[in-house]
């Protein structure tokens, strides 16, 4: 099996001012690798160490193949995408475009400029839908039956890689993530929206607050974003682009212990209140994968608790809503 194993390589990869981008930045420095991005335009947040950047929808064709022919990257990671679940529900549309028309895009500029590249496609535990709770844990050969938008573009980006690994003999690996969390995500998604408020609430000298989430008995697989974006990097340098890869950590925790674990951690009190606006019709009530391919074939296990990821989340926010006082 071909493979980069952890030698230094010329690597470009889409998404890296996003919340994930930004940590596999620090993850491919870390390991000697020499980092190119595509960005969409000269607004995004270029993070600390990416030597060549690059401009362009991830829907251009002409821009991506330029950055791709001038890089000449031995390794692809491909990130970019509309991330929100629940966004995807009002805006179909552009989901698709992005997630699908996006990931075609990078593979056709590849398979014209660079065709032995190592490209790790990230897609999403979502692909696989409502799964009865008898056949967790999701395993790579789990059915894919998505039930939003976000879920099914994301299931078709995962079948063109498939397709142009089988189709054009391109090493593209695909990797599946679950739920993963840490400092500099959007408050869009449940716990930094709750560190956020209590931040807020710490920073006004409060003596309470009352935060509205969904269902905070949904049980999930989360894992810290510095683990995930590792097992990204060993995927790309030792992963078999024959396999499928779940990059999560083989257990789920209820929404609830979350909060309830920043709420711990606050200095401010702090009342949870479910609240059934929020929630969504039909929700899997626990979702959870295996990660045991990924650590056969690349050493990966996760290594931050979870614990540590609710206290970074925390101190992010504090240090973020300090500066906007």
């Amino acid at each position: 099996m071909c493979h980069v194993s952890s030698r230094p390589v010329r690597v470009l990869a889409t998404g890296l001012s996003g919340f994930a981008g930004h940590h596999l930045v620090t993850e491919l420095l870390g390991a000697g690798h020499e980092v190119h991005g595509v960005f969409w335009n000269e607004r995004e947040p270029v993070p600390e160490g990416v030597v060549g950047v690059h401009y362009g929808d991830i829907t251009d064709a002409d821009a991506i193949g330029n950055a791709v022919r001038q890089v000449a990257p031995e390794l692809v990671f491909h990130l970019a995408g509309a991330a929100s679940v629940g966004q995807s529900f009002a805006n179909p549309i552009a989901t698709w475009r992005v997630n699908l028309d996006g990931t075609l895009v990078v593979l056709e500029a590849l398979r014209e400029h660079a065709p032995s590249a190592r490209c790790v496609a990230i897609t999403s535990g979502e692909i696989h839908g409502r799964v009865p709770l008898a056949s967790l844990p999701v395993g790579p050969d789990t059915p894919m039956q998505p039930h939003s938008p976000y879920g099914a573009s994301k299931a078709a980006a995962d079948l063109a890689a498939l397709q142009y690994h089988i189709g054009y003999r391109m090493p593209v690996l695909r990797v599946r993530a679950f739920n993963h969390i840490g400092p500099g995500q959007d408050p869009r998604f449940v716990v930094p929206a709750v560190a956020r408020q209590i931040a807020i609430g710490e920073r006004d000298r409060l003596e309470r607050i009352a935060i509205n989430v969904g269902n905070v008995d949904t049980r999930r697989d989360f894992s810290d974003v510095r683990d995930i974006v590792r097992a990204y990097r060993l995927v790309g340098e030792r992963g078999d682009p024959d396999a499928v890869y779940l990059a999560c950590s083989g257990r789920s925790v209820a929404v609830r212990e979350l909060i309830d674990g920043l709420a711990a951690m606050a200095a401010v009190e702090t009342t949870i209140t479910s609240d059934a606006t929020l929630r969504r019709d039909g929700e899997q009530p626990d979702l959870y994968g295996s990660p045991d391919r990924l650590t056969a074939d690349t050493g990966w296990v996760p290594r931050i608790p979870l614990e540590i990821s609710l206290k970074d989340t925390l101190d992010w926010w504090r240090a973020r809503v300090a500066e906007e006082d």
